[in-house]
């Protein structure tokens, strides 16, 4: 079994996912003005391991969230070896399990795009397993809004 050892913040994957521009265009403005936590719910969540690592799977939904956009419900899916932020079933929510000294976490990412074009962010994280311990089945994460992406 692999595991990264290495621990990303959701505000860390926020910089990087904003300051990776590859056009000439200046890079869009960012306007970070966190809110209230709003309880995504995560159920269903499986994990299954191997000698060669583990795949999880997972149904997430969230209500609906001012300035962000409309309740949405989703089905994710990936493994460790990816290694990154995947798309899930709703590709606007992304999804990445992450190996830490705690447990495994799962962080989870939201870019709705709005009807000016912009694109609101919202980010959450939890541990979905105690270090040494099963996975939990069903969890919260508190994820919060981080603005919009100014286009």
């Amino acid at each position: 079994m692999r595991f990264s050892t290495t621990t990303t913040t959701s505000s860390t994957l926020l910089t990087l996912l904003l300051s990776s521009t590859t056009s000439a265009a200046p890079a869009p403005q960012t306007t970070v003005t966190p809110g209230a936590p709003t309880p995504w719910s995560v159920t269903d969540f499986e994990l299954g391991c191997s000698p060669a690592g583990c795949t999880y799977d997972f149904c997430i939904s969230g209500p609906f969230t001012g300035g962000v956009g409309p309740a949405f419900s989703t089905t994710c899916s990936g493994s460790d070896l990816q290694d990154k932020m995947v798309p899930c079933a709703k590709p606007e929510i992304l999804a990445n399990l992450v190996a830490t000294q705690e447990g495994l976490v799962l962080q989870v990412n939201r870019f709705e795009p709005q009807s000016n074009g912009d694109v609101a962010v919202m980010s959450g994280n939890a541990t979905a397993a105690e270090s040494g311990e099963p996975a939990l089945e069903s969890f919260t994460i508190e994820a919060k809004s981080y603005g919009v992406i100014i286009s």
